[in-house]
């Protein structure tokens, strides 16, 4: 029996505001609509693509948390296909960069002018989860009929209001909604000039929340209180004490697979060609481990890599470190495999994935496969999904879909086998209750 999740279909965002479904058996593309009849814009823009289960160990990916950038989001059912929006209080006009889950009350959005907040949803969340179960529902006092409380609220304390082309309405200010229903914690709130320093991205791992961006080195904080608990010591100085700007491009946590707190991270950047590994339990803010990966400009120019995203790969093996390797995507459509089992502060390139026709790669998720072999899946801006199969010594590119648009983040869609062999198993034994009472009937008959 295989243990390992079996990819079904893959969810892709793209920049006009659109969710695809890419069903990998029928090899059909399904729009999913998040607004019926809305106009698509540039301004909508799928952000982000996050599993609700991604919190809980040996699950499926059921639900998923779409974020837009314009400030909308969405929880998504890939069981039944619906979509619920979550209705939060926000007063920020920058851009949305953003949003995680981290438990199964809290959400964590941030934006670009680098405002992070831990926002309890908990009432959307649980009958996102829990409503094919009305009994459930009914055991969580969560109203079925309320769409969300940012919506039609139940006033407590209500307030006269007189318009003077209608009759009077109850309403009620955003302080007591905000007090009452929501529980919104401010992590940071820097207010930075986004012409000159803006968040780029973010990543959560239990309590512990990573951002980066422009000029913006990488900090840690807690979730649960709000503090700093890691601030990376800029390295941006070149040989001729020449400074230069910062550009985290993407943040990952290097976790172990039993889901123990990991303690590394490893950023890329726009503006260098380094990957930087960070270790936030060490006194020491500067990086543990850099790898300079300039050598690998084929084109011998003067502009060096400059790297879009990451993604990090659970060893094979059931020895050594959780993470073994990493992916780095480029502006320039490359994928890089680089080998961390390293002693020394070095490191080793495994080679680059092939398919790749140019267009800068937007995102890369990965599933282990089997025990010998990984899916990774990724989106560039050539409109193109790129599976490819990895193993410890090969690279291959399975399937090559056209999206017909640019998309700009996906995630995969996995099935657990188990579960599917428990309804098969179920299936044949209720069939072979049938069968037997039916000898049983035939038995009486004869007698």
């Amino acid at each position: 029996m295989n243990r390992h999740p079996k990819p079904s279909a893959i969810l892709v965002g793209d920049e006009i505001g659109q969710l695809k479904r890419i069903d990998l058996k029928k090899n059909e593309t399904q729009i999913i609509e998040l607004i019926p009849d809305e106009a698509k814009h540039p301004s909508k823009s799928i952000v982000s693509i996050h599993p609700l289960n991604k919190v809980h160990s040996n699950s499926t990916e059921l639900y998923f948390l779409i974020a837009r950038k314009d400030h909308e989001i969405f929880v998504y059912d890939a069981t039944t296909h619906e979509v619920r929006p979550i209705k939060y209080i926000n007063e920020n006009k920058t851009p949305l960069i953003g949003s995680r889950c981290i438990d199964d009350q809290n959400i964590v959005i941030g934006f670009k002018d680098g405002s992070i907040k831990r926002i309890n949803v908990e009432n959307d969340l649980c009958f996102a989860r829990y409503k094919p179960n009305l009994k459930a529902i009914n055991l969580l006092g969560i109203d079925s009929s309320v769409t969300s409380f940012a919506t039609s609220p139940t006033p407590s304390r209500k307030r006269k209001r007189i318009d003077d082309s209608f009759s009077i309405k109850t309403s009620k200010t955003a302080n007591e909604i905000s007090n009452e229903q929501q529980n919104i914690l401010s992590i940071f709130q820097p207010n930075w000039n986004v012409d000159n320093t803006h968040l780029t991205c973010f990543e959560a791992l239990k309590d512990k929340l990573a951002i980066g961006g422009f000029n913006s080195d990488l900090k840690v904080f807690d979730l649960n209180t709000g503090r700093s608990v890691f601030n990376a010591k800029p390295v941006n100085t070149d040989w001729l004490g020449i400074r230069h700007d910062i550009w985290i491009s993407d943040i990952e946590w290097i976790g172990s697979e039993n889901g123990n707190d990991s303690h590394l991270l490893a950023t890329c950047s726009r503006s260098e060609p380094y990957i930087r590994i960070y270790d936030i339990k060490q006194q020491q803010r500067k990086p543990t481990m850099i790898i300079n990966l300039k050598h690998l400009n084929n084109d011998h120019s003067s502009n060096p890599l400059s790297f879009t995203s990451l993604c990090s790969l659970p060893s094979l093996s059931h020895y050594g470190q959780a993470s073994s390797s990493l992916i780095v995507g480029t502006t320039s459509g490359r994928m890089i495999t680089v080998d961390l089992r390293m002693k020394t502060n070095g490191s080793k390139i495994l080679g680059s994935f092939k398919g790749f026709s140019g267009g800068s790669v937007r995102d890369i998720k990965s599933i282990q496969d089997s025990q010998i072999s990984h899916k990774i899946f990724s989106c560039s801006i050539d409109r193109f999904v790129r599976i490819h199969t990895m193993t410890k010594t090969q690279r291959t590119l399975d399937r090559k879909i056209y999206v017909k648009t640019r998309p700009t983040c996906l995630y995969p869609i996995s099935n657990n086998d188990r579960s599917e062999t428990n309804t098969s198993s179920s299936s044949s034994s209720n069939s072979s209750d049938n069968d037997d009472d039916d000898d049983n009937d035939d038995e009486n008959d004869e007698f």
